[in-house]
């Protein structure tokens, strides 16, 4: 079995994050289409698979947060 991390917009929970632009050092930006908070990411970008909503809901459950971090 093979694992991938997920984004999740820390701010609403969205899985909806994407990269729409790039900043002129290109670096991504990353984006919320939800909630529309972005976040300028430099060594990182997203790739795009499909996962079912078990899957997901797996992500969103083991999530790092402050304090606490999944490996």
């Amino acid at each position: 079995m093979e694992y991938v991390s997920v984004i999740l917009c820390r701010n609403c929970g969205s899985r909806y994050v994407e990269v729409n632009e790039w900043t002129q050092d290109k670096k991504a930006v990353f984006h919320c289409r939800t909630c529309g908070k972005k976040e300028i990411v430099e060594w990182f970008t997203l790739g795009r698979c499909q996962v079912t909503q078990t899957e997901l809901q797996k992500a969103r459950d083991t999530k790092a947060k402050p304090g606490k971090y999944e490996r």
